[in-house]
């Protein structure tokens, strides 16, 4: 038999929790003395093994208490596998929301709950049509393009297009033919290369799809303004240095 301090030493838990197990039927020590000190058996051990790995794989103490004397281990842990399945699709929804809604005040400044309400609200159905949708637009090819990480605002690789709207942001105001306008002008060029391979074409229908955007198709969201304040340094530059699309690097600033 032992103790109870010996049991919680032994399996690095404490003595509260040991008495929360017996409180709610878990696990009852095997005898506990006049003088309220509970000691524990061998079977006793095993089970506490038993639940400390199911709690430590993700299962609720409540239902750690209905699976205790499970024989068909295997049902069990493929349906926990399932929860845990949705519950990463979950967080990593949320991970990608929380990461959207930063980027979104980054660029705005002050922030438009509006939009993040819109996101938080689009539903599997939503996200189901809107991919029909851009089916449409986009060939294969193309949608194959499009699935470039820098481009996925809310992702962790979109942080150089949010830079690059953030500055657009910040400066729509600018002379388009300024050279704080044009420098961003080439660095807009340099990530659009880079990202849709070169395809001028591709690149258009993207933009034309951001700047006129239908429901369905809205891929990121931007202030009128500051669209036309890109559209305008972007048509300087291609009237001084030739069509987006060609290789631009050497006018790199």
């Amino acid at each position: 038999m032992y103790s109870i301090g010996e049991v919680a030493k032994k399996m690095n838990i404490t003595t509260r929790t040991l008495r929360y197990y017996e409180e709610i039927n878990l696990l009852k020590p095997s005898y506990t003395a006049e003088s309220g000190y509970r000691f524990y058996s061998k079977t006793n051990i095993v089970i506490l093994q038993r639940i400390i790995a199911l709690k430590e794989l993700g299962f609720q103490l409540s239902k750690i208490k209905t699976i205790l004397d499970q024989k068909n281990w295997e049902n069990v842990f493929g349906e926990q596998l399932v929860l845990i399945t949705k519950e990463k699709e979950r967080l990593s929804y949320l991970e990608k929301t929380l990461r959207l809604s930063q980027h979104l005040s980054q660029i705005e400044k002050d922030l438009s709950w509006e939009n993040i309400f819109h996101f938080i609200k689009e539903t599997e159905e939503d996200r189901y049509n809107k991919h029909l949708f851009l089916k449409q637009y986009f060939d294969e090819r193309e949608l194959d393009i499009l699935k470039n990480p820098s481009l996925d605002f809310g992702g962790r690789e979109s942080k150089e297009l949010v830079e690059l709207l953030t500055t657009a942001k910040e400066q729509k105001n600018e002379d388009p033919e300024s050279l704080k306008s044009q420098h961003l002008a080439n660095k807009l060029v340099y990530f659009l290369e880079n990202t849709f391979q070169g395809d001028s074409a591709l690149m258009e229908k993207y933009w034309k799809l951001q700047s006129q955007p239908p429901k369905e198709g809205n891929l990121f969201i931007l202030d009128n303004d500051v669209i036309q304040y890109i559209e305008s340094i972007m048509n300087r530059y291609e009237a001084k240095w030739g069509k987006v699309g060609k290789s631009q690097s050497q006018h790199r600033e």
